[in-house]
């Protein structure tokens, strides 16, 4: 009868050992006393009580081994299940990371959309800017009697098309600023991928 706690696993076989030891010793010391006797009987009965008490210690030891290896292999089995316990918490943990940085990916995804979308209402404003001015340098050549009037919508045109470059350059800064987090979360990602 074996317990599961190692301490008792140790004095079980302490005593199995102890008790192999104690019959081959008795046998040697029946065996010695039946040469000093010297008598037939007292040998043979030396002999008998030598082979069953080696027979009994052969078959302590033998258990005892049988059960040691069963213990080690317990333990091992259960340092596996362990293992593959902690394995599934940490894939579970590693899935539960993924789906954060998708969710994140996707949202910085929607702000990039929303920059290029803003990008794109700025070079159509930029455009309709560029086509007033065009307009008016066309209407300062046929309107010379116009002239002082033309030149000042001219030069507010120019002030909202510098204006509307501005907010362009500032808009495509942002926009590179934002590919640029993305390309590098993308390649801390792929690393990760590699890493796992």
């Amino acid at each position: 009868m074996t317990s599961s706690r190692p301490a008792d696993r140790r004095s079980h076989r302490s005593v199995r050992t102890l008790a192999a030891v104690v019959l081959i010793v008795s046998a040697l010391v029946a065996g010695a006393a039946a040469i000093v006797v010297s008598t037939v009987v007292a040998l043979a009965a030396a002999v008998v009580y030598a082979v069953t008490a080696c027979s009994v210690a052969a078959r302590l030891l033998a258990n005892e081994t049988a059960q040691v290896r069963r213990d080690w292999a317990r333990d091992r089995a259960t340092a596996a299940h362990d293992r593959s316990r902690e394995a599934t918490r940490r894939g579970r943990e590693q899935i539960a990371f993924a789906e954060t940085m998708t969710g994140k990916v996707e949202r910085r995804d929607e702000r990039i959309a929303a920059l290029v979308a803003q990008v794109e209402a700025a070079e159509a404003a930029l455009a309709q800017a560029e086509a007033a001015h065009a307009a008016a340098e066309e209407r300062t050549v046929l309107l010379d009697g116009d002239l002082a009037q033309t030149r000042s919508a001219l030069q507010s045109t120019r002030a909202e098309v510098r204006r509307l470059r501005d907010e362009l350059a500032a808009s495509q800064s942002a926009e590179l600023e934002a590919r640029t987090e993305l390309l590098a979360w993308q390649e801390q990602a792929e690393e990760r991928r590699r890493l796992a």
